[in-house]
């Protein structure tokens, strides 16, 4: 591809040999009345079209975000984050639906289960298709069940590890080849502070948390040569609703852990803003982040 002064000169070019008719479709600008017999404006407008799709030549503010568990919690807090700052949105839930603050925003919204392969890959390319490929993942889908081990069944341990586990592999799966491809992309995982420090309770998130935390520094290692960051976000406790699981309100939820602080949702999506607004030159690769009245 030529380099961006060349494109700009063959563009400047284009738009003063030809007097353009111009129309919209939907979302995409169409350009009409240029003959084909003319090399420059098809090289032209050749290159208009591959910078539209090229995520290098975008600032970050306009390439695509791609957000799990984004209907409630951590999720819609990093959803709102990310649209304030201007970037196209893909929102994965199993019960998402439109959000009335995001409205003037480009969104896309699919429901799905991010334990489903298959269905977390027609989200992407649906996603890609009208915004460009995902440049940012953040893995944030997550649920938990903080009872003794002997009183939790398989269904909510087998549950927590399809969710946590099986689904940060699912999606850092549907976007690796495409960041790998161009290299460059993040993927940030919102693990917790439990995937370093274990607890009486909470066994089976513990350990999805232990291998989400080992995930994500080995494939650092992988991709890092790629140009692809890997960054663990390790929240320690937030006031979301991951406790409705389990059936039992906030109030007996925080009882269960001993009465800690607990931080916002929206107070941890801005240091993941922070993270992914670095350099894409560094790399935030592990970060521990909890309200300061806490001793886990």
């Amino acid at each position: 591809m030529p380099a961006a002064a060349d494109r700009q000169a063959l563009l400047r070019l284009d738009l003063s040999q030809q007097t353009a008719r111009r129309g919209f479709r939907g979302n995409h600008r169409v350009r009409q009345g240029f003959p084909l017999q003319c090399p420059i404006v098809l090289v032209a407008r050749s290159i208009a079209m591959n910078v539209a799709a090229d995520s290098q030549e975008r600032p970050l503010a306009r390439r695509l975000v791609m957000i799990t568990g984004a209907s409630s919690g951590i999720g819609k807090a990093l959803a709102t984050a990310f649209a304030r700052e201007g970037n196209p949105l893909l929102l994965i839930s199993r019960r998402i639906q439109p959000m009335a603050e995001l409205a003037h925003g480009a969104v896309v919204y699919h429901q799905a289960d991010v334990a489903d392969s298959a269905a977390i890959v027609a989200a992407v390319k649906t996603a890609e298709e009208i915004h460009g490929p995902v440049e940012c993942l953040v893995n944030s889908a997550g649920t938990a069940d903080a009872r003794e081990f002997e009183l939790v069944d398989e269904d909510s341990y087998s549950r927590e590890i399809d969710t946590n586990l099986k689904g940060v592999l699912n999606c850092t799966k549907a976007v690796l080849a495409g960041m790998m491809a161009r290299q460059s992309g993040t993927i940030i995982n919102i693990s917790s502070v439990s995937d370093r420090k274990a607890a009486p309770v909470a066994l089976a998130y513990t350990a999805t948390k232990y291998a989400v935390r080992a995930f994500t520094e080995s494939l650092r290692e992988a991709q890092s040569k790629n140009g692809v960051r890997l960054i663990n976000i390790a929240p320690g406790y937030v006031r979301t609703n991951i406790h409705s699981g389990m059936h039992i309100s906030f109030e007996e939820y925080r009882a269960k852990l001993g009465s800690p602080d607990f931080m916002t949702a929206e107070a941890l999506a801005d240091i993941v803003l922070f993270c992914w607004k670095q350099p894409q030159s560094i790399c935030i690769r592990d970060l521990v982040v909890a309200p300061t009245r806490t001793t886990f």
